[in-house]
């Protein structure tokens, strides 16, 4: 879904500071009216979603003192009024589904997602909410691996996650959730390709640095951002259903070695996942290179009898047996 006309119109105009004061204040306090409400469901040990607002006193009083006029706050403290629950719930469903939708149906990337659905929250409506679902399936959770809740408030239930201090090496972890409110720690994780439902194996780890293996590649990265990962152990089923133990990204495919392939990355969604798969790229399907372009991107592969060209950010996401040496 490509932004409209409006919406287009009213970022350029957020942007060069022309936006009417009354717009912006408005999104301002249902955001901070939404992290109210998350931070009741937010564990002690991860960041407060007020906090993360970054606020000044001054802002965040006068916010709470228009919350408090439109009825969505008690007359004192920070305790939602039953309007003022409804319609965080209303926000966190429409954003979240929105991100799903973006995930599924469009092209724009993971880093995109936050951002647009952040603003196209404050819009939808609550049939528009119900059409998205419908659309969807009805969905449990965003593409993030965080709860959609339902027009009543009702939430799937959330599995139990380990603290950093539990994880060890030499063990495989799946990913229950990636925390996309830390813009810097989720681009990164997504730069690598790191998504809900990988599975990697913990190498290294230190209070400073650790190094994981996922998808045949080795990363290296400071311990802390870890932090934005929800993980429990991946039992050795999935492990073995997912061949995360001996894949190797079609990037690393040499000329004149042919292999077959094995799956498509979890990172790999919507549009791009069903085109591939339209192509071709389907597990069991042998692949090899056909020629490299002068620049060696991008590459033409030969599958299922044809020749096809893939950029290097297209083949990572296909994941092959590596060839014998």
């Amino acid at each position: 879904m490509k932004l409209n006309l409006r919406q287009r119109l009213l970022g350029w105009l957020h942007k060069i500071g022309l936006l009417p004061q009354r717009l912006t204040r408005r999104t301002a306090a249902e955001d901070l009216l939404k992290a109210i409400y998350e931070a009741r469901t937010t564990p002690s040990s991860s960041p407060s979603p007020i906090a993360s607002l970054e606020l000044s006193e001054e802002d965040q009083s006068e916010l709470i003192a228009e919350l408090r006029r439109e009825g969505y706050l008690l007359s004192e403290g920070m305790e939602l009024t039953p309007l003022g629950e409804q319609r965080a719930i209303e926000l966190t469903r429409a954003h979240r589904l929105y991100e799903l939708y973006l995930a599924e149906h469009s092209g724009y990337s993971p880093k995109e997602w936050h951002r647009l659905a952040h603003a196209k929250e404050h819009e939808l409506t609550a049939k528009e909410h119900e059409r998205i679902a419908k659309l969807l399936g009805n969905p449990l959770y965003d593409p993030h691996g965080d709860p959609i809740p339902t027009s009543q408030g009702l939430r799937p239930s959330t599995p139990s996650v380990l603290p950093l201090e539990q994880l060890h090496e030499g063990r495989w972890y799946l990913v229950l959730h990636i925390e996309d409110d830390e813009p810097m720690s989720y681009q990164y994780l997504s730069s690598l390709g790191l998504t809900k439902d990988s599975i990697f194996y913990m190498e290294t780890l230190s209070g400073d640095v650790c190094v994981l293996r996922y998808e045949g590649e080795t990363f290296t990265f400071p311990t802390p951002i870890l932090l934005a990962l929800s993980l429990r152990e991946a039992c050795p089923e999935e492990v073995k259903d997912t061949h995360a133990g001996e894949v190797q990204r079609l990037t690393r495919l040499p000329l004149g070695v042919e292999t077959y392939i094995l799956s498509l990355s979890p990172a790999c969604r919507g549009a791009m996942r069903r085109r591939l798969m339209d192509l071709g790229f389907v597990p069991g399907s042998s692949i090899s290179i056909d020629m490299r372009s002068p620049l060696g991107n991008p590459i033409a592969y030969i599958v299922r009898g044809a020749a096809i060209a893939l950029r290097e950010d297209q083949a990572r996401y296909i994941l092959i047996q590596p060839p014998k040496q």
